[in-house]
């Protein structure tokens, strides 16, 4: 009988485990090029105090260093990034909702009907904070440096102790942890919000039209609210940080604002809406029917 209940417990949270791992590996296949693009010079615009327009600074980094080590910079890290980041996000997105949904006390949930999303993203933002900083501290590296060369041999050179490494490349962990709480329980009130605004049940299906809707309404709110943190992450990790990794979160925001000023914050913001549409677009449809086969599509 237990051997029984261990088969069906088992094959209540692998399959759903395998088959959302497997899809996610297959949305970063689709969508890595562009997205990686949209990234590169999105980073650049952050970190370099320009006033090139998004195609002058396209062209001369094109010009630069080719499209190898200009346009493509830091592509090798981002696809370590990406292929780690899908394998475990799309699991996490729809198990952990659903974990929460069925832990919390019912009453939580009826005044706090949102609690389970905040709750999911926090937990998915804290861990993948933690695991992929040293990946964005590289491809930011990477992303922004002048002169192509070893950026973990470089990195190492500088500070000599491995202790000194480590913290290097966990350099920018706070303003990344707060940009990612803030992006994932963002994304996930509104995409679960959003998407269920235009269905006429839970289990029915986005239409292709819903599906842009979805991916545009989705954006707006998290450029607004992610970009100035995202701003100050790519000010801390960026090839000449000199001047801000010493500084605290609020002296890094004010840093920039002086720097730059407001625009300082949401820098790139074009092409970052634009990333944003392009992986909704990929992404509102997958979670859609992710959540209508292993999750809780309850509406909120």
């Amino acid at each position: 009988m237990s051997e029984s209940i261990y088969k069906v417990r088992t094959q209540k949270y692998l399959k759903p485990i395998l088959e959302t791992q497997l899809i996610g590996i297959s949305r970063v296949i689709l969508g890595l090029p562009i997205d990686h693009v949209f990234d590169r010079f999105k980073t650049l615009l952050q970190a370099e105090n320009t006033e090139q327009s998004i195609k002058q600074l396209f062209k001369d980094t094109y010009r630069r260093n080719g499209v190898l080590k200009g346009v493509f910079a830091g592509f090798s890290s981002q696809i370590s990034i990406q292929l780690f980041k899908q394998y475990y996000r799309w699991p996490m997105m729809i198990l952990i909702p659903k974990y929460y949904k069925e832990l919390l006390p019912n009453t939580w949930i009826e005044n706090h009907p949102a609690l389970h999303k905040g709750l999911a993203g926090a937990t998915i933002a804290l861990f993948e904070s933690f695991v992929t900083c040293p990946l964005e501290r590289i491809k930011c590296q990477l992303m922004t440096q002048h002169q192509s060369k070893s950026i973990l041999k470089q990195l190492w050179i500088n500070e000599k102790t491995l202790s000194h490494f480590v913290k290097n490349l966990y350099t920018g962990m706070k303003a990344m942890v707060l940009k990612q709480v803030i992006s994932w329980t963002n994304y996930l009130y509104w995409d679960h919000k959003i998407r269920y605004f235009f269905k006429e049940s839970p289990n029915h299906a986005l239409t292709l039209p819903q599906i842009g809707m979805c991916s545009l309404l989705t954006a707006i709110p998290n450029i607004l609210l992610v970009q100035p943190f995202d701003a100050v992450k790519t000010a801390y990790q960026m090839e000449q940080n000199g001047n801000y990794k010493q500084l605290t979160i609020l002296q890094a925001f004010v840093k920039v604002y002086k720097d730059k000023g407001l625009i300082g914050y949401y820098a790139g913001w074009q092409l970052r809406l634009s990333q944003f549409i392009v992986q909704a677009i990929l992404s509102t449809p997958v979670m859609d029917y992710l959540e209508r086969l292993h999750g809780l599509p309850n509406e909120i």
